[in-house]
C-alpha cells in the first residue's frame, strides 16, 4: 500500500488536524531513529551517496568525510562518477526520470559505460519531485526540497546508515549479518512472484 504526501495532507485536513498545533513526542521505536543518510534517500543521488559512505567504511574501516561523495548530487539527468576508495575503483551512475533511466540502460547494454552500482529514481529529482508531493502551480520544487534534505543530513548527528543503532540491534539480535539467509529472505523482494489483485 502507498500513502503519498499529498494524500497524507488531505487525511490530516479531513480530520481537522493541524500538525503545527500537535505536541512534540518521540518517534516510535525501532523506526524512529534515522540517519542523515536515510533522509537523503528522497533526493536523486541520495541512495548512491549513502551507499558509498557505507562502502567506504566497509573497505577502509573508518568513516569518510560525510560529504565526500557529493558528486552524485544534482539534477543532471544522468551522473556517472568513478570513486577511488583506497585503490578500489567504483563506477557509479545515478539517473532520475524514466527517459534518463532508459538512456543509461542503453549505454550499459552497448558497453559505453561499465558500472558497478546504479541508482534509478523514476521521478524527476527523486521522490521529492514525485507525483504524490504537494503541488504549487507554476513551480517545480524538487531542487529546493532536495537541498532541504541535504541540510537535514548535514545537521543530523548520525550521518551513516551503518551507524543507525536500531539497525545494528536488528542485525545483532535477529538478522545475523547483511546478506545472511534470513536477511535475504525478509528484506529482498521477488517482483516476478507478485500477484496483482484488481
Amino acid at each position: 500500500m502507498v500513502l503519498t504526501t499529498r494524500e497524507f495532507d488531505r487525511l490530516l485536513r479531513s480530520k481537522l488536524i493541524n500538525p503545527a498545533m500537535l505536541e512534540e513526542e518521540e518517534f516510535d521505536s525501532p523506526l524512529g531513529t534515522g540517519t542523515g543518510a536515510a533522509v537523503i534517500f528522497g533526493a536523486t543521488g541520495g541512495v548512491m551517496e549513502a551507499a558509498l559512505r557505507t562502502a567506504y567504511y566497509k573497505l577502509v574501516g573508518t568513516n569518510p568525510e560525510p560529504d565526500l561523495f557529493q558528486d552524485v548530487r544534482g539534477l543532471e539527468g544522468i551522473k556517472i562518477v568513478t570513486v577511488d576508495i583506497q585503490g578500489t575503483k567504483v563506477n557509479a551512475a545515478v539517473a532520475h526520470g524514466l527517459s534518463q533511466a532508459r538512456k543509461l540502460i542503453e549505454m550499459q547494454k552497448t558497453g559505453e559505460v561499465d558500472l558497478d552500482f546504479v541508482e534509478i529514481m523514476a521521478c524527476p529529482g527523486g521522490c521529492v519531485g514525485g507525483g504524490g508531493q504537494p503541488v504549487t502551480p507554476g513551480q517545480e520544487l524538487a531542487a529546493s526540497r532536495g537541498e532541504m534534505l541535504y541540510r537535514l543530513d548535514a545537521n543530523n548527528p548520525l550521518r551513516f546508515s551503518h551507524e543507525n543503532p536500531s539497525v545494528i540491534v536488528l542485525y545483532d539480535e535477529y538478522l545475523g549479518e547483511p546478506l545472511s539467509h534470513r536477511a535475504h529472505e525478509l528484506l529482498h523482494t521477488d517482483h516476478m512472484s507478485w500477484e496483482v489483485i484488481q
